[in-house]
């Protein structure tokens, strides 16, 4: 399979020139602003950094090499693991709506594109619609899994697809200074990969989306949120009994050795825990040491935690904040048949439910669990 990988500064003719490709070309476009493996060593060494009684966290971005995008596509295939099956649900009931919203040339971002199962309900739908020159570009941390994602595409009459090599942060970035930005472009964020983010950073996620968005050009913004307020489903979900959430969440431990070249981690001496926080509305991850260990000059006591992230379930009244906050309006709406999956969706005019610029929200947290709903904003 040909693999085209064009720098940073090669992007703009493609965003303004529509160039169609077929599944046997994978176009990659490298945003990286640095290294994923770069940045990931200066954190890992800023983690170790920390007072010996500090809590460590680890950076979430170790889960997402190609091994570990591997596991989580086979997780999404788990019969409990309920966030894939009600994403699906709604695409399928609700594609031909959302693919008549969006407009002829538009752009559309996939952040975080995974197996591109889902996006394609949607890019289908746009082409049965007829629209034309639509570009879809998928944003991925690793290039390997974009270049084998892509190469699975079907082959659309009026859609071209590409790959963005990049964080989230280098795809807003790529986004914000592209001078020739003159189509209409929808985010999408699905998989409620939200509820990683810390309450503090998905706000800042948020302010980061609004930034990109133009009201004018009717951008939009598509997201999943989880609400689920049963904590047994909650916890099937993440602790199957095939063991593959633990084989994801160990393969970040073998990550961390293999970026920093060593073995940091002595990978008998942990294994992957996790609990439901019911005061803080979240499944939380983690490691427990099975004995007293060290990580670099840090030590580890039998049964100690290290942190890796959490799953948040956000209150349907938290999530309106958090966009209230910033400054995003939500402008219609879709529901799955249960109604615990919703969709509101900017189409560029104004309509019933529509939502004005805010002021910050402050107190975002909630002991309470909601249901999962998705959501489509544009910025102001």
């Amino acid at each position: 399979m040909q693999v085209d990988i064009y720098p940073r500064t090669a992007v703009k003719s493609l965003v303004s020139e529509p160039i169609h490709t077929g599944p046997e070309t994978a176009t990659i476009l490298d945003i990286r602003q640095e290294k994923v493996e770069v940045s990931l060593q200066t954190t890992i060494c800023g983690m170790l950094n920390v007072g010996e009684r500090a809590s460590i966290q680890m950076p979430f971005e170790l889960l997402y090499n190609a091994k570990g995008l591997q596991l989580f596509e086979e997780i999404t295939y788990l019969e409990d693991y309920y966030p894939t099956g009600n994403e699906l649900e709604l695409l399928q009931s609700s594609a031909s709506q959302l693919a008549h919203s969006l407009s002829d040339d538009s752009i559309i971002v996939e952040l975080g594109s995974g197996n591109l199962r889902k996006v394609d309900l949607l890019l289908s739908a746009l082409d049965r619609a007829g629209k034309k020159d639509i570009r879809y570009f998928a944003l991925d941390l690793d290039h390997g899994e974009l270049v084998r994602t892509l190469s699975n595409v079907p082959k659309y009459e009026n859609i071209s697809c590409y790959g963005l090599w990049g964080s989230y942060t280098d795809g807003f970035h790529w986004l914000q200074n592209m001078d020739q930005r003159v189509d209409p472009v929808t985010l999408l964020f699905l998989g409620s990969s939200i509820g990683n983010f810390s309450r503090s950073d998905c706000c800042n996620f948020m302010k980061d989306v609004s930034r990109t968005l133009r009201r004018e050009k009717g951008d939009a913004f598509l997201v999943a949120f989880d609400h689920c307020n049963d904590p047994e489903k909650v916890w099937k979900a993440y602790h199957d009994p095939h063991g593959v959430h633990e084989r994801f969440l160990m393969n970040a431990l073998h990550n961390a050795n293999a970026v920093m070249g060593y073995q940091l981690f002595d990978l008998e001496a942990w294994r992957a825990d996790g609990e439901i926080d019911h005061k803080q509305s979240c499944h939380l991850l983690f490691y427990r040491a099975l004995k007293d260990t060290s990580v670099g000059d840090r030590s580890f006591k039998q049964g100690e935690r290290l942190n890796l992230g959490h799953n948040i379930k956000y209150p349907r009244d938290e999530v309106q904040r958090i966009f209230h906050g910033a400054g995003l309006q939500q402008a219609a709406r879709w529901d799955n048949s249960t109604q615990d999956y919703r969709c509101p969706l900017r189409n560029g005019v104004s309509s019933a439910g529509l939502y004005t610029r805010g002021v910050p929200g402050a107190d975002l947290k909630s002991d309470a669990f909601g249901e999962l709903t998705l959501k489509v904003t544009s910025g102001t």
